[in-house]
């Protein structure tokens, strides 16, 4: 399958999965089952499609897989096999474990679809998860809007179900880290959430004032966290592993998909990369500044709010001010992502249109445009090339989107001091 191909099959099932979230949320049989067959019933249904697709694509038609998949997971998992280490004896922007964790699953099946199907079973225990602890503080309808949306969305089926991205594992140990404090167990999250920022990427980092702020037993979550931390890089450290490599890597990298990238694009200015992190750092100050006036007053329940709306905010952030961003990020909060929405048809119109767009523009980017930097892009508005204008369309309507849900998350977290106990 070509370029081509793939951005019409990408776009096909992005509507697909549109049209499926907007007539499932519409069903009233669906919030009136009693929970347990609810959750029964999305388990299996998120099981059942996801493998579904997975064994469609791969194993009935053939496909090869693409993007980071070959590029990047599979090469590092080998080189793990082979007794290299990261950083030292290869490539990697990844954390340390990462190479690690999927060469796991080649030693199991010897192909690149073990790590694809590693993302996807670590997604069919994810949503069970969500639906396992948040009632505590979220309402039903919430809930199960949120587990609705995320069984239909375009982002999962894409990013995990196709691509095998590995942002869904960090999803997975963030939601565990929920899961534990929901259980008065603020030790165990830290290490959750410590494992995954070791594990696959330095981005959850961006969480932990969040969580620092939000929870009564700060401390213990901290010493979690910082064990992890400290027993993994003091061991490469110990191997005299460069472990900034990833950041040294990937610092001066720009994407499409972001408000830097749209900006750049219009003005044919390519401003200090500098610049951009400074806005960057500006706006989470303003998103940790939210959150700890909504922590003053707010019940257990409400802090807990608080923590999941934030993680929604945050990635909303990345994904629209970072200068290398791109929507599989969204993944790292996708659960939180859906709980902003609720059921008005307008509603859920507008998040399967995110979902469209989120899908198709960085396939449209790469292979219709060979991934034009933004002084190209605005080379080709310049010179009136409509695929320019497509894809500068595709920018202005995935950065709508995200303020959208952004503006949702912000006022979500700034309205969870008030709540007290989930409304059913």
């Amino acid at each position: 399958m070509n370029g081509q191909q793939t951005l019409i099959a990408r776009g096909t099932v992005s509507i697909l999965a549109g049209i499926a979230s907007v007539l499932a949320c519409s069903t009233s049989y669906l919030f009136s089952v009693p929970s347990r067959l609810f959750d029964r019933l999305l388990s299996l249904a998120f099981c059942v499609s996801r493998i579904g697709i997975f064994a469609l694509i791969f194993i009935v038609l053939h496909i090869a897989p693409r993007g980071d998949i070959p590029a990047y997971y599979w090469p590092e998992a080998n080189s793990v096999l082979k007794g290299l280490l990261p950083y030292r004896d290869f490539t990697s922007s990844y954390s340390p474990l990462h190479p690690y964790l999927d060469a796991v699953a080649i030693s199991i099946w010897h192909s690149p679809l073990a790590i694809i199907l590693l993302a996807i079973l670590a997604e069919c225990v994810l949503l069970p998860l969500w639906l396992r602890f948040a009632r505590a503080f979220l309402s039903e309808a919430e809930t199960r809007t949120s587990a609705i949306l995320y069984l239909t969305s375009a982002i999962s089926i894409q990013f995990v179900a196709i691509d095998g991205q590995n942002n869904v594992i960090i999803a997975l140990l963030l939601g565990l880290s929920l899961f534990f404090l929901v259980r008065h167990k603020p030790l165990l999250s830290g290490l959750s959430t410590g494992l995954s920022i070791a594990a696959v990427k330095f981005l959850p980092l961006l969480f932990v004032p969040a969580y620092f702020l939000s929870l009564r037993r700060r401390w213990s979550w901290l010493a979690g966290l910082t064990l992890v931390l400290l027993l993994v890089y003091g061991t490469c450290a110990v191997l005299h592993l460069p472990m900034l490599t990833p950041l040294q890597g990937q610092g001066d990298l720009k994407t499409a998909g972001n408000l830097p990238y749209l900006v750049e694009s219009i003005l044919g200015i390519s401003l200090s990369n500098r610049l951009w992190d400074l806005i960057f750092l500006v706006v989470l100050a303003a998103i940790f500044l939210v959150v700890a006036r909504a922590v003053r007053s707010a019940t257990p329940e409400g802090r807990l709010r608080i923590i999941t709306f934030s993680m929604a905010a945050l990635t909303l952030a990345l994904l629209t001010f970072s200068k290398k961003s791109w929507p599989p990020y969204m993944m790292l909060a996708l659960f939180p992502i859906c709980a902003l929405v609720d059921r008005r048809r307008i509603s859920l119109i507008g998040f399967a249109l995110v979902g469209f767009v989120a899908s198709v523009s960085p396939s449209y980017w790469a292979t219709v445009l060979l991934q034009p930097s933004s002084l190209k892009e605005h080379q080709g508005l310049l010179a009136g090339h409509a695929p320019n204008f497509i894809l500068l369309g595709l920018q202005i309507a995935l950065i709508a989107g995200y303020g959208w849900l952004f503006r949702l998350s912000l006022q979500s977290i700034a309205s969870a001091s008030q709540f007290s106990s989930p409304a059913p």
